[in-house]
């Protein structure tokens, strides 16, 4: 595949294409105009011919972008499959382009008539096995509900993709369906780092990656496999960058030291993820947060009673002697996307913050949500050594009714605060700020400065990641099955449990953190160590 028509491809655009081969998911994670959307198209054809009455589902984000930026797109793929053509006929077939909405061949279509079709999303490459036979590429938009089609499925620059989580899940099982089905990625890293591409495809810490025109493959946290090629492999391959102004090709690093945004170059040629995008929590501390946790604590989603049982268990044979915080976020609605309620049990062993068990549900009976929240109280008093729960925090924002009858429930076991996020509190020579905000600073805070201890759990750390700064305050994102920050809210509040007045005010060593401007997002992170 190194040469088809005019087309010569580079060593890591091959390199990926082999890839495919052996992989049912692989992702090409390449600097800016290196091939990416070419050697897609290559693949596509390559399918169509080897494989009679196939579908390849080619969605593209720049269909949701200005018209310009469709007719940019639409010639980048034109000439890509038109300089195929020679391959297609030399294995006796016949490749054309067709309108999906009549069938009509499309052979010499002029430029804007093609960007035309390719923004209305009828446009289809068929490659004829025979005259009633033939394989497609279809084009769409990388949206949720146009790529729903079985077949393999080329998803193109998915980090620009504003609605990828909820494509994602429509694709997800397509995939799933048919051993054979392939699904190819391809983008750089998204500006923002919440965005679930950098979740999909960021390597593991310490992935060893030196500089290779091949580009070096790795798998991904998610279990996918990469094939990562920035602006240092793709020049070790004969591909330079350029200057803007004199247009002399350059070396990578002289190209960066020119650029006047380093954090562009960076995503966009260096191939790195940035930290610290529109998230609450950033990945490097949340990651030394959960490797801190190994072992020490747990998550669980309770969807039986043995579930919370051993989660219980693995608590108490972890919990020490102790002051213990508990926090609630309650969801009581019966919608199928309806909001999990989540519980955490926190610790404080000296300096450190120990989320010993954060657990979530979903249930239509306020019956089993008062039993489980019964059971995990009784369970953190009956442990051997130390004092009982120091105090239960509920946000009782919006449940007020149900967080009273579970007030009155505990009376016997545990202090209860109910939590309302829209009090506010003063804050000397400042202005004054919401119980929302200052929980959640209160809880980054603890991550920042590398004393929060969280379990290891991928279901944690995406929850954590919705929440976002905003104005000041926190909004989370809703995730596919109703997933809003829950456990971000569950854990803030146990926090806050082990350390508010009888009154329910905050205490004065956490209003002179907040004052201080303590929860700063530039605060240091640590290499990550573990309590003898």
């Amino acid at each position: 595949m190194s040469d088809l028509g005019v087309i010569k491809f580079r060593p890591a655009q091959i390199e990926f294409a082999r890839g495919v081969d052996r992989h049912g998911v692989v992702a090409f994670l390449a600097r800016r105009q290196f091939g990416k959307t070419t050697i897609l198209s290559a693949i596509a054809l390559k399918k169509m011919m080897k494989r009679k009455d196939h579908t390849v589902v080619f969605g593209s984000v720049k269909l949701n972008l200005s018209r310009e930026i469709v007719r940019k797109e639409a010639e980048i793929m034109r000439q890509a499959i038109a300089s195929l053509q020679a391959e297609a006929t030399d294995a006796a077939g016949l490749l054309t382009t067709v309108d999906t909405t009549t069938g009509r061949s499309l052979a010499k279509l002029k430029d804007d008539d093609y960007a035309e079709m390719f923004e209305q999303q009828r446009l289809e490459f068929r490659y004829y096995h025979t005259r009633t036979s033939y394989s497609r590429t279809k084009v769409v938009a990388l949206l949720p509900d146009t790529v729903g089609e079985t077949g393999d499925l080329i998803c193109d620059e998915i980090s620009r993709s504003k609605q990828w989580a909820e494509t994602w899940e429509a694709i997800e099982p397509i995939v799933q369906s048919n051993p054979s089905y392939r699904l190819l990625l391809a983008t750089t890293p998204s500006p923002d780092d919440a965005h679930l591409s950098n979740q999909m495809l960021c390597p593991p810490v310490g992935t060893p990656l030196p500089v290779n025109p091949l580009g070096n493959w790795y798998r991904s946290e998610y279990g996918f496999w990469v094939l990562r090629v920035d602006a240092f492999d793709a020049f070790a391959g004969g591909v330079p960058v350029y200057d803007l102004e004199t247009r002399e090709p350059l070396a990578p690093a002289e190209h960066r030291r020119r650029a006047m945004d380093k954090d562009a170059w960076d995503r966009n040629y260096g191939i790195k993820f940035i930290l610290g995008g529109t998230s609450a929590v950033g990945v490097l501390q949340l990651q030394c947060a959960q490797t801190r946790g190994m072992d020490q604590c747990i998550f669980k989603m309770i969807d039986e009673e043995s579930d919370l049982a051993d989660a219980l268990a693995f608590m108490l044979a972890h919990l020490g002697p102790n002051p213990v915080g508990l926090g609630l976020d309650l969801a009581t609605t019966e919608k199928e996307a309806s909001n999990p309620s989540s519980f955490a049990v926190v610790e404080k062993v000296g300096n450190e913050i120990i989320f010993r068990l954060v657990v979530a549900w979903k249930t239509r009976e306020p019956a089993i949500a008062r039993k489980y929240i019964q059971r995990i109280v009784t369970a953190v008093n009956s442990r051997s050594h130390g004092p009982r729960a120091r105090r239960l925090c509920i946000d009782a924002t919006n449940e007020r009714y149900f967080s009273k009858d579970v007030q009155t429930m505990l009376a016997g076991l545990v202090p209860v605060e109910l939590v309302i996020a829209s009090e506010t509190v003063e804050l000397t020579g400042q202005e004054p700020i919401t119980k929302k905000a200052l929980l959640g600073n209160q809880f980054v805070d603890v991550i920042d400065r590398n004393v929060a201890w969280l379990p290891p759990e991928r279901y944690l750390k995406d929850d954590l990641r919705r929440v976002k700064r905003d104005r000041g305050s926190f909004e989370a994102e809703l995730g596919g099955n109703g997933e809003h920050g829950d456990t971000f809210d569950a854990c803030k509040l146990a926090l806050h449990a082990l350390t508010s007045s009888s009154s329910g005010a905050v205490s004065a060593e956490t209003l002179k953190q907040i004052s201080m401007g303590a929860n700063s997002a530039t605060a240091p992170v640590f290499i990550p160590r573990r309590l003898a």
